[in-house]
């Protein structure tokens, strides 16, 4: 059996890795939702969280069996870190590609998708490789803050507000991977995925940017960043 798995809060990454799974005629599974099966080829397409694994994609990795094993990072075109090297020291299998791509940003509203022709060589290289084909992820340059309490820095850094209009439906809370709301009142377990804001039925969930951090953004803003694939 052969699965693309995706981890997506906002949509992006899924977008990313519905496209790929329908390249690779692959059945398409949420990384929270479903339980990981012993596979044959895995496809793990995740976000780029301060430069970080998110936490949920890197509790999976860790319990995922596979013969071999692509992994796709999605990022908001500021950077994307040394992910998928960490990555590396994580998983069991063989890694027979991998590709960082630069997509939409949750945070900031412009909208610029990611390029399907340019992932062409990584989809094929999936369809080729075997268990023998293994690649080489060069490290990459990483903010040496980024490791400094990346979870307090985004509750600081992003705000998740609730509206009058909130039912306390506790769909937020229903869909949320980290455990993190309920009925619109966040905890300290908040990764800022922004999953509960994306499908709150009432639309009564937004977030806030702190000055800070959107100066920040828009100032790294990489607006013609480009796919990088190992293959």
């Amino acid at each position: 059996m052969n699965v693309v798995y995706y981890f997506s809060g906002s949509g992006n990454t899924k977008e990313v890795a519905t496209h790929i799974a329908q390249e690779l005629d692959f059945p398409l599974k949420e990384i929270f939702k479903d339980t990981p099966d012993r596979t044959e080829t895995a496809v793990v397409v995740f976000p780029v969280y301060c430069q970080n694994i998110p936490k949920p994609v890197k509790r999976f990795l860790e319990t995922l069996e596979c013969e071999k094993i692509a992994l796709i990072a999605t990022y908001g075109r500021i950077s994307h870190g040394n992910v998928l090297k960490e990555c590396e020291k994580i998983v069991k299998a063989k890694i027979v590609a991998a590709a960082y791509v630069p997509c939409r940003h949750s945070y900031l509203d412009v909208n610029d998708g990611f390029d399907k022709a340019s992932l062409k060589p990584l989809i094929t290289k999936i369809k080729q490789s075997n268990a023998m084909d293994c690649v080489k992820i060069p490290k990459a340059r990483k903010n040496v803050f980024a490791n400094f309490m990346p979870s307090l820095r985004s509750r600081i850094g992003v705000k998740i507000i609730k509206a009058d209009s909130c039912t306390d439906c506790g769909k937020c809370g229903e869909i949320c991977p980290a455990n993190a709301i309920k009925n619109g009142i966040t905890n300290k377990n908040c990764i800022r995925c922004l999953k509960c804001v994306t499908y709150c039925p009432n639309r009564a969930l937004s977030f806030e940017l702190s000055r800070v951090l959107s100066d920040y953004l828009k100032r790294h803003y990489v607006l013609k960043a480009k796919v990088e694939i190992f293959v």
